[in-house]
């Protein structure tokens, strides 16, 4: 079963599945051991850890392919990877559309904004015409060789210059018409009425429709609790994923220890190694996956070499 087949499978078979923005291989791993449905790469994400920059459209096609291939060869999950405006028009989003499915995830998101993008909670956001975006989306749909990789559609116009609730909604519609799997709006508020009435709306003219919802990092979700993932999924959001869950936790993280360190000097270090210890995470060689190469490597080599590699050997 292709990852597109098993994510279509989660789609229909569960109320709703949810997911952690990440941006690494090593956080796939985290998420996937953490019991979660699948993984998902946010171009935020990947900008800021990969190259230290915002999320303005200055990662490419190229380093977004590589981080999701590497992130799908980490995981028997399926992967959903971000793959902003599809890097170009139309032509650009046949050869998208084919790269991330030869990466080997199960899902790409392409939206509507005019190229160089934004983060799409962020100000200055514009959006393309609901012509050209149909001609990509269009294009995206019959560039996949495998029928049951996901193509989602996302509209940035609630927020963006000349856009506004309505007409996300007439996007929505329109990409839902003409074949795409699911739509993904972006909403500027944590606010439910417009999620609320962009399901609604959608489900008037496609009952039932799947759609996908960004709990974003940037809405103060803390001024609306009562907004669960199960509030959302009873609204008909089918696909949900926390943006940066993993990025922010590891640079509060880092920080904190950074400056124990510098304050603290090896006593931070003796410190946190007692704490990775009892960590649920167990050691990082073990995480890392040391034992499953020391199976292989005696399933595989020669008994002589192994015993050699291993005999009288000190390490962990």
């Amino acid at each position: 079963m292709s990852m597109g087949k098993r994510l279509r499978t989660l789609l229909r078979e569960k109320k709703f599945i949810t997911s952690m923005g990440i941006d690494t291989p090593v956080h796939a791993k985290i998420v996937e051991k953490a019991g979660f449905d699948y993984a998902y790469v946010g171009g935020y994400d990947v900008s800021l850890a990969l190259l230290g920059l915002p999320d303005v459209g200055l990662i490419t096609e190229t380093e977004m392919v590589a981080t999701a291939r590497n992130i799908a060869s980490a995981v028997d999950i399926p992967v959903i990877a971000d793959a902003d405006t599809g890097y170009g028009n139309a032509i650009n989003v046949i050869r998208t559309v084919q790269n991330f499915e030869a990466a080997g995830v199960a899902a790409i998101h392409i939206e509507d904004q005019v190229s160089p993008k934004r983060c799409g909670h962020v100000a200055g956001k514009m959006i393309i015409s609901l012509e050209e975006a149909v001609g990509k989306l269009k294009a995206a749909l019959e560039a996949r060789k495998d029928k049951d990789f996901v193509i989602i559609a996302r509209t940035d116009a609630v927020a963006a210059t000349g856009g506004g609730l309505d007409e996300a909604i007439r996007r929505g519609r329109e990409y839902a018409r003409i074949g795409c799997d699911m739509v993904f709006c972006e909403f500027p508020s944590a606010d439910l009425e417009y999620p609320k009435r962009f399901a609604q709306e959608m489900h008037k003219a496609y009952p039932g429709f799947p759609l996908y919802f960004n709990y974003s990092a940037n809405l103060k979700w803390y001024e609306f609790p009562l907004t669960t993932f199960e509030t959302l999924a009873d609204l008909g959001y089918k696909a949900m994923h926390v943006s940066q869950a993993c990025l922010r936790p590891s640079l509060l993280a880092v920080w904190d220890y950074a400056a124990d360190l510098k304050t603290r000097g090896v006593q931070a270090e003796i410190d946190l190694e007692k704490k990775v210890l009892k960590h649920p995470l167990g050691t990082i060689n073990d995480f890392a996956g040391f034992p499953k190469v020391k199976k292989l490597e005696a399933k595989y080599l020669p008994a002589e070499e192994v015993e050699k590699k291993y005999k009288g050997a000190t390490g962990l």
